[in-house]
C-alpha cells in the first residue's frame, strides 16, 4: 500500500487538481491510472527483489555507517528493518524512507528523532527512544545503540529524579572544573 500512494502521489503531480493530493487518489483518480500505478510497483519489487512478496522491513531499513549528516546508502552494508512507516500515510512514530541512487531499499532519513512518553503523578516517570544513539561519531559506544530498540518500538526509562541520573551516569561533567 505504501509503495502504492507514493506511486500515485508522484503521478499526480502530472493534472490540475481541485482537491487534495489525497482525496483525488482516494476519489478522483482514472481506475487505468491507479492500475498502471500498482503494475509499476509490482515491477519495481520484483526486479529489486525477485518478487513481490518481499516483507515491509526488508525494504525499510535503517542505516547509519558514519557520522556524516548525509549518508551514503548502500543495499550492501548493514542496516536494520524498520516496521513504521511516513507520517503522510498515518504513522505515529515517523519514518520517511525513500530509495537512493544504486539502491532498491528504501533508507530513512526523516520523521521523529526521538520518541517519548511521560506519565505524570506522584513521581514522574518516562520512557524515551532516540532514532540511532546520542553520538555522531562512529567509534563511541552510543553512536547507535538505540537504533535496534528504535526498530522494535522498544524504549528505555528516562532517568529524571538526580539519585537515579547519578546511579546510572558514565562520566559528569561541572562547567570549569
Amino acid at each position: 500500500m505504501t509503495f502504492w500512494g507514493n506511486e500515485m502521489l508522484r503521478r499526480s503531480g502530472d493534472f490540475e487538481l481541485n482537491t487534495n493530493r489525497y482525496e483525488w487518489i482516494a476519489r478522483e483518480s482514472p481506475v487505468e491510472l491507479r492500475i498502471e500505478a500498482i503494475n509499476q510497483v509490482l515491477n519495481e519489487l520484483e526486479s529489486g527483489f525477485g518478487s513481490w512478496k518481499v516483507g515491509w522491513g526488508e525494504v525499510n531499513r535503517y542505516q547509519r555507517i558514519t557520522g556524516d549528516i548525509i549518508q551514503d546508502f548502500n543495499d550492501e552494508k548493514p542496516s536494520l528493518p524498520v516496521g513504521f512507516h511516513s507520517g503522510r500515510w498515518g504513522s505515529l512514530a515517523s519514518f520517511g524512507a525513500r530509495k537512493y541512487p544504486g539502491t532498491h531499499k528504501m533508507y530513512g532519513t526523516s520523521g521523529n528523532s526521538f520518541v517519548a512518553i511521560v506519565e505524570f503523578g506522584d513521581q514522574l516517570k518516562a520512557w524515551s527512544i532516540s532514532t540511532g544513539g546520542q553520538s555522531g561519531d562512529p567509534s563511541l559506544p552510543h553512536f547507535d545503540d538505540q537504533a535496534l530498540m528504535y526498530t522494535k518500538g522498544e524504549f528505555k526509562e528516562v532517568k529524571f529524579y538526580p539519585e537515579d541520573i547519578e546511579a546510572d551516569a558514565e562520566i559528569s561533567y561541572l562547567p570549569g572544573q
